[in-house]
């Protein structure tokens, strides 16, 4: 059963994205990120290659050939047959398979429409009676 992470009050989500991405890997763990469409894959790549200078975050798309060996994988669709450790849902829904993740990871941005879509997300997880963390990042 998957802990679901959400990071609400995030000002810049596509930047806070990028570090949580960066965390991630740090810790030695593999990442699945879900994004809506080839242009925000497509942009969320070039963000990941330009964080800094002299920080590397390794990536690729779900279905390069060098996946296997790639601890960040970006796509646009989710397989439903996939099991990854920790998803980054940047995606358009829910994934249809959540219990395939140990950890699903939800941004929330100010906007009025990301916190109607948090809200519901999160009954969504809570009546699944998943393990739901809260972290407040207006401090950012």
């Amino acid at each position: 059963m998957p802990r679901i992470d959400f990071y609400t009050k995030v000002a810049d989500p596509q930047a806070f994205a990028c570090r949580l991405a960066q965390t991630v890997f740090r810790k030695g763990e593999r990442l699945l990120v879900w994004l809506a469409d080839e242009g925000q894959l497509a942009g969320f790549s070039a963000r990941l290659w330009s964080i800094a200078d002299t920080q590397f975050v390794p990536h690729c798309r779900l279905d390069a050939d060098e996946a296997p060996e790639t601890p960040i994988w970006l796509t646009t669709r989710l397989p439903a047959e996939l099991q990854h450790a920790v998803l980054l849902n940047l995606g358009p829904s829910l994934p249809e398979h959540p219990e395939h993740f140990g950890r699903i990871l939800e941004i929330v941005g100010c906007d009025e429409a990301s916190l109607a879509t948090a809200r519901e997300r999160f009954r969504f997880y809570r009546s699944a009676a998943y393990e739901i963390e809260h972290h407040d990042m207006s401090h950012l």
